[in-house]
C-alpha cells in the first residue's frame, strides 16, 4: 500500500524537484544512519511528505550534506535532514514492519527479514507505544473484516486512517495534533481506497479479497477518494505552514491522483 503519497514530478519546478529530491535522500540518509540496510529497504515516498510537513510546522532546522550511496555509487548527491527526518524514518520502519508481517500473511514471504526487525520494532514500540498500539489495533481489526470478506470498504479505509493519523502526530501535546490527525486520517482513507481500486482486477481474477463491490464504477469511486482528499487538504490548510508549500499542494491535489489516473487509461 506504500508509494502513493508522492509528488507529480511534472507538475515542479525544477528547484522544486532538486528540493523534493533532496529530502526523499534525506530520509534514506537517516534510514541507513540508523537501521542500516534494512532501514533503506523499506524507503518510500509516503514518509517524504510526512517528514517535510512537520519539519515545516515545528520550525526545524535543515541541515544539508552530500553523499554517494548504492544506488548512486559514482556522483554525490545532495540530501537534507532536521530533526523531523528521523521521526519520519522510524514511523517508516514501524510501517515497514507491519507490511512486511501482511506479506508473510498473504504469501508465505519475508520471515528472514522479519527477524531482522525484530529487535528495532521492539525498541520503537517502547519510544512511541502510542502510534505503535493504533497501528497493531487498526491492522487486527483490518484483518478481522478482512477474514469476515467485508464489503464494507470505507470502514476498512477508515481503519487505515486510524493508524496513519497517529503516525502524523509526532507529539500527543502539539497545537496542531487534531489537524494532523485527521490529515493523515484522509491520506490513510485514500490510500486504502485506491489501493483497492488498482488491485480490483487482479484481486478477482486471483480470488482474492477485495472490498470494493464487483459493480463499483469510476464515478462512484472517485467521489470515495474525493471525500478523503478533502478530508485531507481542508486539515493540511489550516496548518500554519511556510516552507515548500508548493511542494506538499502538489503531491496533495495532484501527486496522489496519478495512479487513479493512469488505471483509467489501462
Amino acid at each position: 500500500m506504500f508509494g502513493y503519497v508522492a509528488a507529480d514530478i511534472k507538475g515542479l519546478s525544477k528547484e522544486e524537484r532538486a528540493i523534493y529530491k533532496a529530502h526523499y535522500c534525506g530520509l534514506c540518509h537517516a534510514l541507513k544512519e540508523r537501521y542500516g540496510s534494512i532501514g533503506t529497504s523499506s524507503l518510500s515516498y509516503d514518509m517524504v511528505f510526512l517528514e517535510m510537513l512537520l519539519s515545516d510546522l515545528n520550525d526545524r532546522d535543515e541541515t544539508e550534506g552530500s553523499e554517494r550511496c548504492a544506488v548512486h555509487p559514482v556522483k554525490e548527491h545532495r540530501y537534507i535532514v532536521t530533526d523531523s527526518t528521523y521521526y519520519a524514518a522510524d514511523m517508516q520502519m514501524l510501517l515497514g514492519y507491519y507490511s512486511l508481517l501482511d506479506n508473510i500473511h498473504d504469501e508465505g514471504k519475508g520471515e528472514r527479514e522479519e527477524e531482522k526487525y525484530r529487535a528495532i520494532i521492539t525498541e520503537l514500540t517502547r519510544r512511541y507505544p502510542r502510534q505503535a498500539e493504533a497501528l497493531k489495533e487498526n491492522l487486527r481489526l483490518i484483518s478481522i473484516k478482512e477474514e469476515e470478506r467485508s464489503k464494507d470498504a470505507e470502514a476498512l479505509a477508515l481503519l487505515t486512517g486510524n493508524f496513519l493519523g497517529e503516525i502524523f502526530v509526532d507529539d500527543d501535546g502539539s497545537f496542531f495534533r487534531d489537524d494532523l490527525r485527521t490529515l493523515g486520517c484522509g491520506l490513510g482513507r485514500f490510500v486504502y481506497l485506491l489501493d483497492a481500486w488498482c488491485d480490483r482486477k487482479k484481486d478477482r481474477k486471483k480470488g482474492t479479497f477485495n472490498p470494493l463491490a464487483e459493480d463499483i464504477g469510476r464515478s462512484d469511486m472517485k467521489d470515495m477518494l474525493i471525500d478523503a482528499a478533502a478530508t485531507a487538504s481542508s486539515a493540511f490548510e489550516r496548518l500554519p505552514l511556510d516552507q515548500h508549500v508548493s511542494i506538499m499542494r502538489n503531491i496533495l491535489y495532484s501527486g496522489i491522483w496519478i495512479r487513479f489516473e493512469v488505471k483509467d487509461k489501462e
